[in-house]
């Protein structure tokens, strides 16, 4: 049984975003059809990215994004296939939580797939009204947030 896996702050050019740029595609659009154009903001500034590593591995990811408007926008939380369910993309977006409430953020979101409600939720984050479709896969989302002040 694997480890609990350790996380990682790492930036642009780093080998584990790289790879995590790769589990992020496998997860996130390749099974719904989208192509393989890159991901195109890992330089962004304004972005910090998390990575689960586990035996020196890539295993989950996710990244906050400082939006101009004062809050933090958390994006492409993604899990190798076979290590979900296991807390990783909890610890994930907990730690990003956290970093944001230590940034004095007063209000971390996401846009949720509307099966990932639940697991949202769990997490402290509340939906809110409207379902919209991705612009990247056409999934059916919603914007969930989680006020830190």
């Amino acid at each position: 049984m694997p480890g609990t896996p350790d996380l990682h702050y790492v930036r642009a050019g780093d080998v584990l975003l790289s790879e995590a740029a790769a589990l992020r595609y496998s997860v996130l659009l390749e099974p719904f059809g989208v192509s393989a154009d890159g991901d195109r903001d890992d330089a962004d500034p304004a972005s910090t990215h998390l990575v689960a590593v586990e035996d020196g591995k890539a295993v989950g990811y996710a990244r906050l994004i400082a939006m101009p408007d004062g809050s933090a926008r958390i994006r492409q939380v993604a899990v190798e296939p076979s290590r979900q369910r296991s807390g990783i993309g909890s610890s994930l977006v907990l730690e990003l939580v956290g970093l944001a409430r230590r940034r004095a953020i007063p209000l971390v979101w996401l846009e949720a797939r509307v099966t990932a409600i639940a697991f949202y939720e769990r997490l402290g984050f509340k939906a809110r009204p409207g379902v919209f479709p991705s612009g990247r896969t056409g999934l059916p989302h919603v914007r969930m947030e989680q006020p830190l002040r």
